[in-house]
């Protein structure tokens, strides 16, 4: 790690000028990173660049970590693709705002510290679990493909992705792939459309019980939603027929026809969605018709791309960052890697005129804005949301709080007030929630670029939002041209990096307790999910702590020809194991000199000092000796239930001799508790 910091406490104009280039590094850090996490999460793209914005805006100026940088964060992108899947994009909004409530009533009630208090083992568990996930899901996009259902599908079905990826490419005539690249840009913002038409018709339809008792959904004005379907299927009818004649004209081959037959699929799923909204009163069929659409224009999409082409662009990117990285000038080791390699993927796709998928993102913004509506807040399963919104408020926040103590190790500025950020990561999400966009983290990413750039303030992390904002409104055409697979390649990079393999090394340095813990943790979020992945690591933690606590290790050896036997003592010795050190006791030969050792044990409670005391009487009293350091034990037992400034020993019997002054006993260790004194004597070892 590097060397904090110092604070910055030049003249006000240098302190903006650093902020203002700091603020610059942090955007160009952001931008793709939004973007990506957006597709990861299965969401518009829109979605995470609102994130960003407000994280950098909104929670920039009320954050109680002023150098932090929040926004759209990976950990998240499982939950959230798994809340879009189960519930509805619709449903997103409301998740993320209780998510942002939570944050705003813990960080009141200043629980701030204790999101820290989660075993090591099972934080790297759980990031490399997520990046196990990130890289099994966006190995697919990064060709091209659709993610499968589950993380354990994506992982068995790699070399699938792989098999397409390798294949040769077929390079057509560049006429060819500019008309093919053009029109999955066209139809690419048909889909972006038809995505929105059915996120708003899901908004503003009501479920209602009928007089039967079956439920049904009552559709508020399916007129407006009709003629929106029906100029959109007329848009995609001209597509369809202006695609069709040149692939049959200049192509015609095996592909061309399977493009055709998907996209007269298409048509014809666009046609029936329009007639199903056409219905009145109860209508089932209307938001049914409206998936198909949306599945017949991602099957079109998916048969028009090239996915070997899709997957150099992604090997590109990855290369790019990776040398970037390594061998980039000093002069421009701000400029970020994932930038770097989005510019010349990006400038690749361009100029060689690929067909490949390109970002959807609209002209203007606020169209991706969906507030929660009456028909939303009166569908919603309440009782599951709350639980995903619970589960996105713990992992946003450990994350962020995470993040805020890395940050503090990177400078000697203000330190963090974690209780304050809990709060300003509530506001951000809940407002994120308001306007439907994905849920943020404090990110340790853009924070630790915003303190290596220079930041010496809280404007650069809210400069960073503004050009956010700018770039989006003013020049959404350019993020058109970026292919999906580089922002998923980036993504691949990113799930492989939050794996950390070292991190194993490191863990395996506490034992191998830490190293099961993370290995379980892992599985666990890969095999089920993250919540579940997360409990089984907690519990294991919790289990390893006890039986820590409760673990002891008695070892007697004897030499019978000179009567003398040794006793270890290992962990802690608690009135759970007892039984065990009093059967250890019973086997020492009545005539034997017995030296103890308790150099490492840990911890011994009263019960256990008790029985060693006692044991010690009738032993002595049957002729045997007893070679034990009873000031350091009697001190260890004091430092553990009184403090480590009130300890003190009592009595001793020396080694080699067995005579005692005076034997503590449990009433003396009594009485000494009350009255909180304690005699001064000489300590020897055992």
């Amino acid at each position: 790690m590097s060397e904090p910091q110092q604070p910055r406490n030049g003249p006000p104009q240098r302190s903006f000028r650093k902020d203002f280039l700091a603020s610059i590094v942090v955007f160009l850090v952001a931008l793709p990173l939004c973007m990506g996490i957006a597709i990861a999460s299965g969401t518009p793209v829109a979605t995470g660049l609102i994130t960003g914005i407000i994280g950098g805006i909104v929670v920039g100026s009320l954050s109680g970590v002023p150098l932090q940088a929040s926004g759209p964060a990976a950990g998240l992108t499982v939950i959230v693709y798994e809340i879009v899947q189960q519930f509805g994009l619709e449903m997103l909004g409301l998740v993320v705002l209780i998510a942002g409530g939570l944050q705003i009533l813990a960080g009141m009630l200043r629980l701030g510290q204790w999101f820290r208090a989660v075993s090591p083992a099972v934080i790297k568990g759980m990031l490399a679990g997520i990046g196990v996930l990130i890289f099994a899901s966006q190995f697919h996009v990064m060709v091209d493909d659709k993610p499968k259902g589950s993380g354990i599908e994506n992982l068995l079905s790699i070399p699938e992705a792989v098999a397409k990826g390798v294949q040769l490419p077929h390079l057509h005539s560049q006429q060819v792939r500019s008309f093919r690249a053009g029109m999955l840009q066209t139809v690419g913002e048909l889909h972006r459309r038809q995505v929105d038409l059915q996120e708003r018709l899901a908004e503003h339809t009501e479920r209602e019980n009928s007089e039967d008792g079956q439920g049904g959904l009552k559709i508020e004005h399916p007129e407006q939603y009709a003629a929106e379907q029906e100029q959109h299927t007329a848009e995609l009818a001209e597509v369809v027929a202006t695609l069709c004649e040149f692939e049959t004209k200049h192509v015609d081959d095996q592909r061309s026809r399977r493009i055709c037959k998907a996209a007269e699929a298409a048509l014809a799923k666009s046609r029936a969605a329009a007639k199903d909204l056409e219905l009145e009163g109860l209508n089932d069929l209307a938001l049914k018709g409206q998936n198909e659409a949306v599945e017949s224009l991602d099957e079109l999409l998916e048969t028009m791309t090239n996915h070997a082409l899709a997957a150099e662009i992604g090997l590109l990117t990855i290369v790019v960052i990776i040398l970037w990285q390594a061998f980039a000038p000093k002069g421009l080791r701000l400029v970020p890697a994932p930038l770097v390699a989005i510019v010349v993927a990006t400038l690749a796709t361009a100029l060689l005129v690929l067909p490949v998928l390109y970002v959807e993102v609209p002209d203007r913004l606020w169209e991706q804005i969906h507030i929660p509506t009456m028909a939303v807040l009166h569908n919603a399963p309440w009782t599951a949301l709350l639980q995903s919104g619970l589960l996105i408020a713990v992992v946003a926040s450990a994350e962020t709080l995470l993040s805020s103590t890395a940050v503090d190790q990177l400078h000697s500025g203000p330190r963090a007030k974690y209780d304050k950020e809990l709060f300003a990561q509530g506001v951000g999400n809940m407002i994120c929630g308001l306007l439907g966009a994905l849920p943020m983290t404090g990110v340790i990413v853009r924070s630790s670029a915003n303190v290596h750039a220079g930041a010496t303030s809280r404007r650069s992390t809210i400069m960073h939002g503004v050009w956010l904002l700018l770039f989006v409104v003013g020049l959404a055409s350019l993020l058109r041209m970026i292919p999906t697979s580089s922002l998923a390649a980036m993504l691949v990079y990113t799930g492989y990096k939050l794996i950390d393999v070292k991190s194993i090394k490191k863990l395996r340095e506490y034992g191998w307790g830490e190293v099961g813990i993370y290995v379980a943790t892992v599985v666990g979020i890969v095999a089920t999910d993250l919540l579940t992945g997360v409990l089984v690591g907690v519990a294991l933690a919790a289990l390893k702590l006890l039986y820590t606590f409760s673990h002891l290790s008695v070892r007697l050896t004897t030499d019978p020809d000179r009567s003398v036997a040794r006793l270890e003592l290992t962990g802690a010795a608690t009135f759970i194991r007892l039984p065990k050190l009093a059967t250890k006791l019973e086997d020492v030969p009545p005539n034997a000199e017995l030296h103890v050792d308790f150099e490492h044990l840990d911890y011994i409670d009263h019960a256990c000092l008790d029985l060693l005391m006692n044991w010690a009487k009738q032993h002595e009293s049957t002729g045997g000796r007893i070679v034990i350091d009873w000031d350091s034990l009697h001190a260890n037992f004091y430092r553990q239930s009184r403090g480590p400034d009130d300890v003190g020993g009592k009595t001793r019997t020396a080694p080699g001799d067995g005579r005692r002054a005076h034997q503590p006993d449990a009433s003396d260790l009594a009485a000494d508790g009350e009255k909180g004194e304690h005699s001064p004597v000489e300590s020897r070892g055992g």
